[in-house]
């Protein structure tokens, strides 16, 4: 019976329709990936910006390398970047978050501020989004670090914040990186 069903399948298989399959199509691909990462964070308490007298700047900051965007594939294949920003604010303070951006001589290639009103009742949430494209895209390749400097501003009351003070200020950042590959 095994002989029988044999040459009957391979007939069947000889016979198939084949379609021409066109493997240059392959040179033209163009892919268009999304990368998302975290950026900068923090979570301070009213009791971190200790000031005696109510009238006086406290400042906090911090720093992240960013050296990848030197990456030759970075360079080559990114074409659009989103760096989002969200402060929430409970503390009776207003607050302004400068984002510094240097160039690996130290030079500033860009810089954006964010400004956090006062939260003393409630919480307060204030988002900011970066976009670089074209000129600013090309500043940003060109960066290697990134400064948050965190500036609490003095209380309109004058009233000091100490170790009872109660609220908080937090931030969360993501950087969207929007890629263009070609395989030409």
């Amino acid at each position: 019976m095994l002989k029988r069903i044999f040459p009957l399948l391979l007939l069947i298989l000889t016979t198939s329709c084949v379609e021409d399959v066109d493997f240059e199509q392959a040179e033209d691909l163009s892919i268009s990936p999304v990368l998302e990462a975290s950026l900068i964070f923090f979570d301070f308490s009213a009791s971190q910006f200790q000031e005696p007298t109510g009238t006086a700047f406290v400042v906090e900051q911090d720093e992240l390398e960013l050296d990848f965007f030197n990456e030759e594939f970075i360079q080559d294949n990114l074409v659009k970047a989103e760096f989002f920003f969200e402060v929430r604010n409970t503390i009776d303070r207003v607050f302004r978050a400068d984002v510094i951006m240097y160039d690996v001589n130290g030079n500033v290639t860009h810089m954006f501020d964010i400004l956090v009103t006062a939260g003393a009742t409630s919480e307060v949430t204030e988002t900011h989004t970066e976009v670089f494209e074209d000129a600013l895209l090309d500043q940003l390749k060109n960066t290697t670090r990134m400064e948050l400097i965190l500036t609490m501003f003095p209380s309109i009351s004058g009233i000091p914040l100490d170790d009872t003070s109660i609220g908080t200020i937090k931030m969360r950042s993501k950087a969207t990186l929007f890629f263009e590959i070609d395989t030409q």
